[in-house]
């Protein structure tokens, strides 16, 4: 495997260094002092000190270090000396944080947008690639191995003062403003800090007015920034240029953007700026302080380490033994569905809301959604064949007008008025300018909400799918199909049950904030949990959304809710006591590591089991790349082969990557190739196991009914996240009850 971890090679594994016993007042004192020629930082009860080269006055007391054992000193020194040796290099440029080290390349070849710009507007407005520069450590053969994990990506810059802007007659009114700070000791060596104050209201003289979490507030003119998002500089743009020319830049990023996010382009973005860091005037580059640390920075970014090739996940397709297949596609063209034989709604009844012009697309669709396409190598059998259904009735209603409130006045008549009591699911027909409403005027969220309100889950479809010729419509109807049979309760298909004697349960935790902005003081904001629970065989138990709460309020809400759904599965699968329970929890960005110490709290609850827990964080944004392979070609190009499915990489025993989603798993091979999780296993778990949770975490990424291929995250998180979305966008529809999904949905994957 090929990563972008550049391995160091420390020059000595026992050297000498200086430090002093710990207080803020002398730590305070000796950065004030000496912060020119040293670097410090604590670790324990000291104060570490690392002169730099020439300094060559002792400060503190000597003492010895073995490397091995003691990694966070190694990586400490790594971070600083990397830094001081950039500073060195390139005095005129202020880093926009220290660890990482973050910086914008001054090449015009890494600014995006110069070449689209007229000359008036270059280097007022930039769209450079901003560096990251991590020190990482992982495991190898036992010992810590340390390495520069390097990666970049683009970030606007506007420099242009709002003193300009105003002389302009740009208007700042309801455009959101930043205010900086200096960092304390820190001037010309970091980036000013920057709060996002709040929006403009307006302009008196020198001074503007602004909408703040405090209220309106007054700043001067000078001490303000227009803060660097794309819709204000694309206002700013537009100003300038017109719409129709800033239309036409940002449609010219876009296509740029499409080779330059391509995993070969940024691993040969990292190549090049490693270069810097690895070599200087053709020899290594030595980085190294006046006490004796140094180390080199290789080009050395491969691995061989890796859990092995997991086992291919297993999908079974009926109760009894034998029904199993590695793809859902052949899986259910086989056997049909896991509960084929056992479902309630084998007759489908399918209400479908749509615009009376539409009514010959319509019903064609309908056609090919229920029958397939006989032509097709994707979507052949349809609804009805592929899982395995009796009959499937569509019930048409066609709305007159395309309000919310036409589509309310049409989903009650279609209720009330029909011949045979209640439907299954809908289907709506929905436009693309909708999405531009709020959701309490938008008509398919209306709709929703007053059809769950009645039990109904419900199916959007875009109108332009409807339209579609059918080699293009296959890749519409499969998800589709696939989505409506698990709204109404269908089991698509499950795991191999967990050959273990330990029970378990796998518990995914999600959160979405509801805060009114994003400006600095919100922390009146509201949380929201979200958890799911599943067997080890896959087995859907039920989705909760736990009640809005204050943040502070947060801890006791989860932990209650955890302790419903534990005694609930404890009594519908005869849990014994003193049986060993083992609960998997997969969390997606943790909040402060709040829900660690409610799992401590959890099993301190059940002390009649012999409880296991592993905490589990399941990460998508990460600074790592992993590749099989990479060739270069005469000029010095990379070409990297992509992982697939399984591939992973151990980095140490509670950290690994893993690839969830293939180069073979796109449908479309223009979409964005899939790139690894990362996952962490925290460090109060009493279940450590990577490579078990590993190839779980693999299974549960083909156990989404969302469409036929894996996911690139597991459904634990999927789930959650699908969940806290479509509850945030229902609750804003005024007639929405929570309540409802207790009611009609608590086992149904309604949010799909």
């Amino acid at each position: 495997m090929v990563t972008n971890f550049f391995r160091i090679n420390p020059r000595l594994d026992r050297f000498k260094i200086q430090r002093l016993p710990y207080s803020e007042e002398t730590f305070k004192e000796l950065r004030q002092k000496f912060n020119k020629q040293c670097s410090f930082f604590r670790n324990a009860g000291y104060i570490y000190i690392s002169p730099s080269k020439g300094f060559t006055s002792q400060i503190g007391e000597y003492t010895d270090i073995v490397a091995e054992e003691s990694p966070a000193i190694i990586s400490s020194l790594i971070k600083h000396l990397v830094f001081r040796t950039f500073r060195q290099a390139f005095p005129e440029r202020i880093p926009s944080s220290f660890s990482p080290l973050r910086f914008f390349s001054t090449k015009p070849e890494h600014d995006a947008v110069a070449k689209f710009l007229p000359d008036g507007l270059k280097g007022l407005i930039s769209y450079p690639r901003l560096v990251e520069v991590q020190t990482r450590q992982v495991v190898e053969n036992g010992k810590p191995l340390f390495g520069l994990l390097i990666g970049s990506r683009q970030r606007w810059q506007f420099n242009v003062s709002l003193r300009r802007l105003v002389d302009e007659k740009f208007d700042l009114v309801g455009r959101t403003v930043l205010e900086t700070e200096d960092i304390p000791g820190m001037m010309g060596v970091l980036a000013p800090d920057e709060t996002l104050l709040g929006e403009v209201v307006g302009i008196r003289g020198d001074d503007v007015e602004i909408m703040t979490n405090q209220g309106v507030i007054t700043r001067h003119l000078d001490s303000l920034h227009l803060q660097r998002t794309r819709e204000q500089i694309g206002a700013y743009l537009a100003f300038k240029l017109g719409d129709r020319k800033t239309n036409a830049i940002f449609a010219s990023l876009r296509d740029d953007s499409k080779d330059k996010g391509r995993p070969h382009s940024a691993f040969n973005e990292a190549l090049k700026f490693a270069k810097w860091f690895c070599d200087a005037n053709q020899m290594p580059r030595v980085y190294e302080n006046n006490d004796g640390f140094s180390f080199t920075v290789t080009r050395n970014s491969k691995f061989n380490l890796d859990t092995g090739p997991l086992y291919r996940t297993n999908l079974i397709f009926d109760y009894g033994p034998g029904a199993s297949e590695t793809t859902p596609f052949s899986g259910l063209s086989k056997y049909g569905p896991f509960n084929g034989a056992r479902f309630e709604r084998n007759d489908l009844r399918i209400l479908v809301l749509f615009n009376p012009h539409s009514r010959g697309s319509v019903t064609q669709f309908l056609k090919l959604l229920i029958d397939g396409i006989p032509q097709s190598t994707y979507y052949r059998s349809g609804l009805k064949r592929l899982f395995r259904l009796t009959s499937v009735t569509p019930v048409l209603k066609e709305v007159i007008g395309g309000s919310a409130g036409a589509y309310e006045v049409a989903i009650d008549e279609a209720v009330r008025d029909a011949e045979t009591p209640g439907f299954d699911i809908a289907l709506i027909e929905s436009q693309e300018e909708w999405k531009a409403a709020p959701f309490g005027e938008n008509p398919y969220y209306r709709a929703r909400a007053l059809l769950m309100s009645y039990g109904i889950p419900t199916q959007g479809v875009k109108d332009d799918h409807l339209r579609k010729q059918s080699e293009s419509l296959q890749w519409t109807l499969g998800p589709i199909a696939l989505q409506m049979y698990a709204k109404v309760g269908g089991t698509p298909w499950r795991l191999a049950s967990t050959q273990s004697v330990d029970r378990e349960i796998i518990v995914g935790i999600g959160h979405c904030l509801e805060r009114p902005n994003l400006w600095s003081g919100a922390e009146q904001s509201k949380i929201v949990g979200i958890t799911t629970f599943f067997l080890g065989d896959g087995s859907y138990l039920l989705g909760e959304r736990l009640r809005s709460v204050p943040y502070a309020d947060y801890f006791d809400e989860l932990l209650k809710a955890l302790k419903a759904a534990i005694i609930n599965a404890a009594l519908e699968y005869a849990w014994n006591d003193h049986d060993t329970v083992r609960i998997v929890f997969h969390i997606f960005k943790p909040i402060k590591y709040v829900e660690a110490d409610v799992v401590a709290k959890l099993v301190e609850s059940f002390k009649q089991y012999k409880i296991i827990f592993a905490f589990v964080i399941i990460s998508t944004e990460h600074p790592w790349m992993m590749f099989r392979n990479v060739t270069f070609d005469k000029d010095g190009k990379a070409n990297v082969t992509l992982c697939e499915r399984g591939d992973n990489i151990i980095l140490d025993p509670c950290h690994c990557l893993l690839q969830l989603r293939g180069d073979k798993d796109r449908p479309n091979k223009k979409h964005r190739p899939p790139y690894p999780v990362s996952i962490s296993i925290h460090e109060t778990s009493t279940f450590k196991d990577i490579k078990y949770i590993a190839q779980q975490i693999q299974d549960f990424s083909y156990l989404s009914w969302r469409s036929f291929y894996p996911t690139e995250t597991p459904v634990t998180v999927f789930y959650s996240s699908l969940i806290a979305l479509e509850s945030n966008k229902l609750n804003k529809i005024p007639t929405w009850n929570a309540r409802f999904l207790d009611q009609h949905f608590r086992r149904k994957q309604w949010f799909l």
